[in-house]
């Protein structure tokens, strides 16, 4: 499997998990899945990401970029410790007492924790992805481009004639430009806190349940 297969199996498979549980059936599965791809959660969160887009005038300032860019580093590292240890808790664990031939009655277990697995390591591998996207993006705000600069060194070198309409057609391009850029920035930072919300819930969710079936009496 080459790296863009690879990619869109693990988008793919990320976005499934947002909304099938480990225990899930087909029905509710189905019933579940977003009609309009995106989870509800993530509808609001792209209202939120064009409005704040829309109605703030100033970009994310150097340091703000550089708190986050550093938080972000920290988790891509957690997550990348996360995932060896499901790997490494994964390859240690004897299935052979859950199959179907062994223990009908123990076979479902067997299936929710292999997909339990297998849920935990796609969320946290399309966490990093998330990481990495949103550094990427913040990093553009600890650049320095000279944008004013190059709007008068144009200017300088058209005719007195079209100034004005240079003017209007820079300081449209710029509000798009700035507002599709703090909108997508936003969007992701906010994918990234609400999917490893959504991780650390279903691991309590899976730990909890877990627990609740030994019975001490």
């Amino acid at each position: 499997m080459n790296f863009k297969e690879a990619f869109k199996t693990l988008v793919r498979d990320a976005h499934y998990y947002q909304y099938a549980g480990v225990s899930s059936s087909e029905l509710s599965i189905k019933k579940n899945k977003p009609r309009c791809y995106l989870t509800k959660i993530q509808w609001y969160i792209l209202m939120i990401s064009v409005v704040t887009a829309i109605t703030t005038v100033g970009g994310f300032s150097r340091e703000f970029a550089g708190y986050v860019v550093s938080a972000l580093s920290l988790f891509v590292g957690l997550f990348f410790s996360f995932i060896l240890m499901l790997i490494d808790k994964f390859q240690k664990t004897d299935f052979s007492p859950y199959k179907m031939e062994v223990n009908a009655q123990l076979m479902p277990i067997g299936v929710r924790l292999k997909n339990y697995y297998k849920k935990a390591t796609t969320l946290s591998f399309y966490i990093i992805v998330l990481a990495l996207l949103c550094i990427l993006l913040l990093s553009a705000s600890l650049l320095s481009i000279p944008f004013h600069e190059v709007y008068l060194y144009i200017k300088e070198r058209i005719s007195i004639k079209y100034v004005d309409t240079w003017k209007t057609i820079w300081e449209t391009s710029s509000f798009i430009i700035k507002s599709t850029y703090r909108g997508v920035s936003i969007y992701f930072l906010l994918d990234f806190l609400w999917i490893t919300l959504y991780l650390l819930s279903s691991f309590f969710d899976y730990v909890s349940s877990e627990y609740d079936k030994v019975r001490l009496k």
